[in-house]
């Protein structure tokens, strides 16, 4: 028969108080990190916090041990800081390519309201007008309101699809492509 090993002191469990204060804290640590900060290793450094939270919490007190990481903002760029720089950034690439889609909607949106002004002079056939690669009809009559919109190739979602690229440098996922690079600008 063999002897048990001796388990790790149990941590007692924090009160609600506690665990509400320590909550708060991790969220707004989360609510600072990148967004480009990748969710496996966010999720690792929540729980590795929250237990080392909880044990110092058991030697003093949850504010004292709160208190000890400083404020989240700074702490959540400390661990920015330890990440590749020359990783991909989605979060980024997907801003880009959402700010683009938003802009060309607002445009296209303030475009329309244009036409649907000069409509009822322009007849039956409605206004019709180019706003970049997309034509845009507008019928505003007695009888019939209609906004029409036709683009032949999708080059606004092709533009996104840009922005996202240029944004997000999607290459530096693919390790032989980003070795490359690397070498050919002088990094390590």
């Amino acid at each position: 028969m063999t002897a048990p090993t001796p388990a790790a002191p149990a941590v007692p469990r924090p009160g609600l108080r506690d665990r509400l204060r320590r909550e708060r804290y991790l969220l707004a640590l989360v609510l600072w990190l990148d967004d480009d900060y990748p969710s496996a290793q966010r999720r690792a450094l929540v729980e590795q916090l929250r237990g080392d939270l909880d044990a110092a919490a058991a030697d003093t007190s949850m504010h004292e041990a709160i208190r000890s990481l400083g404020p989240a903002r700074r702490l959540a760029a400390e661990y920015s800081e330890l990440l590749d720089p020359r990783r991909p950034r989605w979060g980024l690439g997907a801003a880009a390519a959402a700010g683009w889609l938003t802009v060309w909607l607002l445009a296209a949106a303030v475009f329309a309201s244009a036409l649907w002004q000069v409509a009822p002079a322009a007849g039956a056939d409605g206004a019709t007008a180019r706003l970049l690669w997309a034509e845009l009809t507008v019928v505003n009559t007695p009888r019939e309101t209609s906004v029409g919109w036709q683009e032949g190739f999708p080059w606004t979602l092709v533009v996104a699809l840009a922005a996202f690229v240029a944004a997000a440098r999607p290459w530096r996922a693919v390790p032989a492509l980003r070795g490359r690079a690397g070498r050919a600008t002088g990094q390590s």
